[in-house]
């Protein structure tokens, strides 16, 4: 998911860098056998053209790329025997500079390990400069060399900027004009699949990281003030100090019905939740029965659901156990889906709030040992079965 690669033959100098990881694209396909919903697997994406291309690649990673350079692999298991994107990495187009030909020799190595056979190189300038390709042609020649030199045959190498592509392979006017080609942002079937997932792209990396950012002091404050209320309230009524007597089966079956209404109202970027609303799931989420179903929909075409709804509860929480359960479900949500950024950043504030929080210390190894987002939806498979019979006999 997030990667590692070193730019200098000088192990003591070496500098580390990181990509971001696209692993093919997971997304709810269709309905099962039984009729019941949708059917959460990988997809293996299939794009007609460059511009098509152009238009899918912020889907893959979650937000649209600047100031990068995007790597894709395709394989040529798709139907028909048609080649077909399988994997990609994005890294910081500043970090390729300093020495391209070992980059793309690290991405080559990368691509190989998932079964590529063709790669396609998309460019991004710095957001807001003029788009001027010749200033990345020599930079383009020295990767898709290195991608030939490799056994990796470069498909295309683009150029993309100011919602125009273009083509550093193609020298035609009448098919990749000097002015560029207008992106089509639905130009691909992508975009619809992301949308029936819930899934939102953001503009750029930097607006993923602050969008994962806390609310500001007075957001905060309400959430604390109704978490406040609703313990007062339970107090009361049961003449117990909160915490000190887990809730009943009952309670959690609420909690995971309340988590199923709000979720099913995911509406993209803005959306938030009454604080009452949060307050609850606030109070209910640090409990592991109600952390854990919402971690379960990752195995459904609820991922996109379940990264929005615990973002949005990580961002209002007033503990810190509150703050590690909403992150570490949305990075375990973001591993899933295949998007690693989301879920480098995710994870990265799970362990700030805190260090050896379970669930955070599970995906980070898991991260780091390179297991893939199948190997998490059954995991999730597992832990919902397991969930519903713990509920069934009241353990």
């Amino acid at each position: 998911m997030n990667d590692e690669w070193r730019v200098a033959e000088d192990e003591a100098s070496a500098a580390v860098m990181a990509a971001d990881r696209f692993e093919g694209f997971q997304i709810a396909t269709g309905v099962d056998a039984a009729g019941g919903g949708g059917v959460f697997g990988e997809v293996t994406v299939k794009l007609n053209s460059p511009g098509q291309v152009a238009a899918a690649v912020p889907h893959f990673f979650g937000f649209v790329p600047d100031d990068s350079v995007v790597v894709l692999g395709l394989s040529p298991h798709g139907a028909g025997g048609r080649s077909s994107i399988c994997h990609g990495m994005r890294v910081d187009l500043g970090d390729v500079e300093r020495d391209p030909a070992r980059f793309a020799r690290w991405a080559v190595e990368r691509l190989l390990d998932e079964h590529a056979v063709e790669a396609i190189v998309l460019i991004y300038p710095r957001a807001g400069v003029d788009p001027l390709p010749s200033l990345y042609r020599r930079l383009s020649v020295i990767l898709c060399t290195q991608l030939r030199r490799r056994g990796l045959m470069p498909l295309d190498s683009m150029f993309v900027a100011a919602e125009r592509w273009w083509s550093f392979l193609c020298e035609r006017a009448d098919c990749c004009p000097p002015e560029g080609t207008p992106i089509d942002p639905a130009a691909s079937e992508v975009a619809a699949l992301s949308t029936y997932s819930g899934l939102a792209v953001l503009p750029s990396r930097g607006a993923l990281a602050t969008s994962l950012e806390p609310y500001s002091a007075g957001t905060v404050e309400r959430t604390r003030a109704a978490c406040t209320a609703l313990v007062k309230a339970e107090e009361a009524r049961t003449g117990e100090r909160w915490g000190v007597v887990p809730p009943s089966w009952q309670e959690v079956r609420e909690l995971w019905a309340l988590a199923d209404e709000v979720g099913s109202s995911v509406e993209g970027p803005g959306w938030q939740l009454p604080d009452e609303t949060a307050a609850r799931l606030l109070l209910g989420v640090t409990d592991v029965r109600v952390r854990d179903y919402l971690a379960t929909w990752c195995a459904t075409e609820r991922a996109g659901q379940a990264v929005a709804l615990s973002v949005e509860l990580a961002r209002r929480a007033v503990t810190a156990d509150q703050a590690a359960a909403g992150y570490s479900v949305a990075a375990w949500a973001s591993w899933a889906l295949g998007w690693g950024a989301w879920a480098a950043l995710t994870l990265d504030r799970a362990l700030t709030a805190i260090p050896d929080y379970p669930l955070a210390v599970l995906i980070q190894a898991g991260l780091e040992r390179g297991v893939g987002p199948a190997l998490v939806r059954a995991a999730s498979h597992g832990t919902a079965r397991r969930l519903e019979s713990m509920a069934e006999v009241g353990v």
